[in-house]
Parts: structure tokens; sequence; C-alpha cells
């Protein structure tokens, strides 16, 4: 290591160091103004941080499958500054292409409508469609579950493999289920929070497989992105 390499080392070393005693300061602060649910969100987003950086030379961006525009998935937003949304939310991926290779993504996050909330002008209500989507699947998984349980009559032994796709279905079907009794059916579209994310931020949610939004959805979030940063 020259002279050079090492300067460029210990001013790494220094920054770190500099960087972790802010951090802690930061923490004390939250937690001396009882803010201990802030300073727990804080600490679980650093975490979650440095493991994202740590995983980012191994990540296979081609394992994280191909979007479309539309669909929806959930994202960890993170620990964000003032009214930047944070946290894990579902959101629409706006990209018209995408590829294997392609480790980023354009999304607008959702949120459920609240009452007595206003929201700005520029947010797209999508009222329940989120909501009959996932019972419109759930419907479709039981007769798929149905048609694999009518495989069953007259069997004295149940193969292996049937066993295991009833297994699976039956999960699956409660997952969709736990799914559709917490959400609340109106969703707002926050197109004023639009940004881009790494595919690393995505948290794989098998309920989401196959949800997507409609046509006249996206084109009414298009108009309004359209309005709201070109007009």
């Amino acid at each position: 290591m020259n002279e050079d390499e090492i300067e460029i080392k210990n001013n790494a070393i220094i920054h770190k160091d500099k960087s972790l005693n802010r951090l802690d300061l930061s923490f004390l602060k939250h937690i001396e103004l009882s803010e201990y649910k802030k300073s727990e969100l804080l600490a679980y987003w650093i975490y979650d941080y440095a493991v994202y950086h740590d995983q980012e030379r191994n990540f296979d961006v081609t394992k994280s499958g191909v979007f479309h525009r539309g669909d929806i998935i959930k994202v960890n937003l993170g620990f964000n500054i003032g009214s930047e949304l944070g946290g894990l939310h579902y959101c629409v991926v706006l990209n018209k292409k995408d590829n294997p290779k392609n480790g980023v993504l354009n999304i607008v996050p959702l949120t459920s409508k609240k009452e007595n909330k206003k929201y700005p002008k520029s947010c797209v209500n999508l009222n329940n469609e989120l909501y009959d989507i996932l019972n419109q699947n759930i419907q479709k998984e039981n007769k798929r579950l149905n048609k694999l349980l009518t495989k069953l009559d007259g069997l004295e032994e149940i193969p292996k493999s049937i066993q295991e796709s009833i297994s699976k279905e039956m999960k699956y079907i409660d997952q969709l289920g736990k799914s559709i009794n917490q959400y609340k059916k109106e969703s707002i579209v926050l197109i004023n929070q639009i940004t881009t994310i790494s595919k690393q931020r995505i948290f794989y949610d098998v309920v989401l497989k196959n949800v997507r939004l409609s046509n006249k959805s996206l084109d009414l979030i298009d108009e309004q992105i359209i309005k709201f940063f070109t007009k």
C-alpha cells in the first residue's frame, strides 16, 4: 500500500468514526425527547441500509424478476426526512419497459385513505380497486383448490405431489384472506412522492402476485404526473 492509499484509508476511518459519533448523538437526542419510536425506526433503517450495501456487490438483479407498468410491489422506502414517505409501502411500478438487467424501477407509493385527512390535488384515488383485485384473486385460488380436491375422489392414498400442491394452495389462500381483512378499501396514489428505487428495496410479498392496476387507473396516474410535473 503506497502513501496515497494509506491516506485514503485513514481518511475513510476518520470519516467513519465521525459519522458514527454523530449518529449516536442523534439517537441519544431522540431518546432524551422520549421519541422512542423515531429512534427505533432510524435504528432499523440504519441496519437495513448497511445490509443493502454489504449485499450490493453480490446482488443478482437478474433474479429480481421483470416488472410491468401497473404492477403493485411492496418496497422498503427507509427512514426519510420531513414529509418524505418511509417504511414498507405498496407502490405502483411506472416503467413501461423493464428487463432482467435493469437494477432500478420508477415507482409511486400508495397509502390507505384516512378519514378527515386532506390529500394534495395531485393524488389519485383508486377507490377499492386493489381490494377488488385481491378478492378476485382469492376466488380464483379457491377454484384452483377445488379442482385439486376433486382429484382426491376415489383415491385411497393421496400422492405426495398433490398433498404438497394442496398445502401450498391453502397457505396462499390463507395469506390472501389475512391481507384482505387488513386492507382498507380505498387507496391513494401519492403522485408527489414519485421516486426511483433499487430493486434491492423490493420486499417479496406472495399476496401481490398477479396484482396489477387497470389501464384506466394507470392513465389517470399518467395524467396527474404530467399535470403535476409539467404544467
